[in-house]
């Protein structure tokens, strides 16, 4: 199938939410994210996505009983997972935090909880085809409720703080201003040394440009050359 040609720039969304819910209406399941690995290819739509978020809004709202203004600590491989449960957190309000600490802490296998956090969400993964488990004798949800696709009613707008990085905690209006009007697909050779960027180029740039991000994780370039990626960092 060939996919029709995205315009040069999209309207610019009031918020994240807004932003979510056009990408998968209108573009469906065009790429938002793939990451490349040594042995597999794994690629998430911007519908699907849409829908890993819708539930993971539920989990943090009906579950974990985060409010606006709560803090998440979101920490793991720059990926599909990660950027699912940050539109998840923006959507009920929450603010993600990368290098500090929270109330609630969403990990991926190998990474150590903030100290202070309270309850500890485990994120696996399939690594090159072996199914992973948690660490032994870490807190981790063995089970969690299967929640709709559909979010809940929106309980964040543009001006509420969305990711805090650095001691500044910065508005969903300010993170989709650093995207708005970007053009072609960007490559990240792997986790840069700023988290917080990383998290915008997955969760907030494919929202809001309709232009996927792809992830070089255990790949070389000649892998990605089937992309169409315009931009390295």
């Amino acid at each position: 199938m060939q996919l029709s040609p995205l315009p040069d720039a999209r309207p610019v969304p009031p918020d994240l939410a807004v932003a979510l819910r056009d990408a998968a209406e209108t573009l469906g399941h065009r790429p938002a994210i793939t990451v490349l690995r040594a042995s597999r290819r794994d690629e998430q739509g911007l519908a699907s996505l849409a829908q890993w978020a819708a539930k993971g809004a539920h989990l943090l709202e009906a579950d974990l009983l985060l409010e606006p203004g709560d803090r998440l600590a979101l920490r793991g491989p720059v990926g599909w997972p990660l950027a699912a449960v940050a539109l998840a957190a923006w959507w009920a309000g929450i603010v993600v935090t990368v290098d500090g600490d929270a109330e609630v802490a969403v990990l991926h296998e190998g990474e150590q909880p903030p100290p202070s956090a309270e309850d500890v969400l485990w994120i696996g993964d399939a690594v090159d085809g072996a199914p992973t488990g948690p660490v032994e004798g870490e807190p981790w949800a063995q089970a969690v409720q299967a929640f709709p696709d559909h979010p809940p009613l929106p309980r964040a707008h543009g001006d509420a703080p969305a990711l805090e990085r650095a001691g500044r905690t910065a508005t969903q209006h300010e993170l989709i201003g650093e995207v708005a009007g970007e053009k072609g697909v960007l490559g990240l050779e792997g986790p840069s040394e700023d988290p917080a960027a990383d998290l915008v180029a997955v969760a907030v740039r494919p929202v809001v440009t309709g232009r996927a991000t792809v992830v070089l994780a255990g790949a070389d370039r000649e892998a990605a050359a089937g992309e169409r990626v315009a931009t390295w960092r």
